[in-house]
């Protein structure tokens, strides 16, 4: 079994690969990338303009072609796809140089770095320089805090040798240094390091697009308020669900029987964010009762609460969006333990229980049912993916920050990088999942065994 289990982790690693890569060159086939999303919004504010008064006719903006090229230089969309993928996941950021020369622009230096280093200049002379990121996140022109004329010497800088251990940002091509009795120089830089390697092999999963912020930090924000959510959902899904089932089973036929799978079918019919959005119209306090808040996590004066208003708050916040979570799932999970139960009622180590004078209970509760629960063990991985990562649609319904909401809205606005950094957290939550459910086979099961 060890070595069965192994196997499947081992298998992880090419499957992982293989979904990432597939997404990965669907994100930059499609069009309407990042690059066309900032013409596009240079082409609305021109004619937002134009509507403002401007006398000029037209209202498109041309974009130069240097423009252009260097935008996908930044974004290394020049690259190579299995290049860019590499990038992606890591090994290729180690140590990377680029040389420049001596028309060095601004759109070229953006997403490379230096720190301190020196500057070596014509004449042999060296200028130790030490420079810091400006507030503005690299548009302006980097802070010398401190510069140093080792050598005496007048003359245009050839390269630049950085110590990577403070790194900065630099967003301008110039830098300015003033041999001792001399006239101030202004001097381009054609020869800078990249930033130190990164990638999904070090949890870099790179800036987004939209928010500048490292897509790690936004998937971190929203991880507890999808699982707060997800996992609510998950239990009483299943601790509802698996009584039922049991219920049902045992009463077969009845009218209970009857009544109870057509309610957990109509629910299963109906997807849960309508179900959200009717449970809003019903209980948000529209036309109808206002028993429930209409969306988000907590109120507006969260803070000034007691801690046990603070928990009631919670709560009053959770209930619309965890029914709507769970209820597709009710009707699966039911009619698995229902039918399973029924299968292992009609076994024979069944009929030979009630024999041996066993109790109906024990018979149900000890020996069928443990094994009546293998089906539902099946859907765990998927289940797993939901609760951590979030239903984007609920989220919309309820306006919910989490994972969910994030994906989706980073699909609409093409921000690659937030689509593959929730697509590396759902995919990795699906297989580590399945695997759970396997090893839930041998405890649920014990004449289950992986060889």
């Amino acid at each position: 079994m060890a070595a069965y289990f192994a196997r499947r982790f081992l298998l992880l690693i090419p499957t992982f690969l293989g979904i990432t890569m597939l997404v990965f060159a669907i994100t930059r086939f499609v069009p309407g990338g990042p690059i066309d999303q900032m013409m596009m919004q240079l082409q609305s504010g021109s004619t937002g303009a134009g509507e403002g008064g401007s006398s000029n006719g037209g209202s498109s903006v041309d974009i130069p072609p240097e423009a252009l090229a260097s935008l996908e230089k930044y974004y290394h969309f020049d690259w190579p796809l299995w290049r860019q993928y590499l990038q992606f996941l890591g090994p290729l950021n180690l140590d990377e140089r680029g040389v420049f020369g001596e028309d060095v622009t601004d759109a070229q230096l953006a997403g490379w770095y230096v720190a301190a280093g020196e500057a070596v200049v014509e004449g042999q002379a060296i200028a130790r320089v030490r420079m810091t990121q400006p507030d503005d996140g690299g548009a302006a022109p980097p802070t010398v805090v401190s510069r140093e004329l080792l050598a005496p010497s007048d003359g245009t800088v050839l390269a630049l040798h950085l110590e990577r251990e403070q790194m900065s940002s630099v967003g301008a091509p110039l830098y300015d240094w003033q041999p001792a009795g001399g006239e101030r120089t202004t001097a381009t830089i054609p020869d800078i390091w990249s930033k130190p390697w990164s990638g999904l092999l070090t949890l870099d999963l790179g800036n987004s697009y939209k928010y500048e912020v490292p897509v790690i930090d936004l998937i971190v924000q929203r991880f507890p308020i999808s699982i707060r959510f997800g996992l609510t959902g998950f239990l009483l899904a299943y601790f509802v669900c698996i009584p039922l089932g049991i219920a049902k089973a045992v009463r077969h036929g009845s009218k209970f029987d009857i009544l109870s799978s057509a309610t957990v079918f109509i629910g299963y019919s109906i997807p849960g964010w309508a179900l959200g959005v009717v449970m809003l119209v019903l209980f948000g306090g529209g036309s109808f009762w206002d028993f429930f808040p209409l969306g988000g996590t907590e109120s507006d004066n969260f803070a000034d609460l007691s801690l046990w208003a603070k928990t009631i708050d919670v709560l009053h916040h959770m209930v619309l969006p965890v029914i709507a979570y769970s209820i597709g799932s009710f009707a699966t999970l039911t009619v698995l333990t229902k039918n399973a139960l029924m299968e292992n009622l009609g076994q024979d180590y069944v009929r030979t229980a009630f024999a041996k004078g066993l109790t109906e209970r024990r018979v149900i509760m000890v020996h069928a049912l443990r094994n009546s629960l293998i089906p539902v063990c099946t859907g765990l991985g998927h289940a797993l993916s939901i609760v951590m990562a979030g239903s984007y649609l609920v989220e919309k319904v309820f306006n919910i920050d989490g994972i969910g909401l994030l994906g989706f809205t980073s699909i609409i606005g093409r921000d690659y990088a937030v689509v593959m950094g929730v697509l590396v957290i759902n995919t990795l939550l699906m297989l580590v999942g399945n695997i759970i459910s396997d090893v839930l086979y041998v405890l649920v099961d014990p004449r289950i065994r992986f060889n």
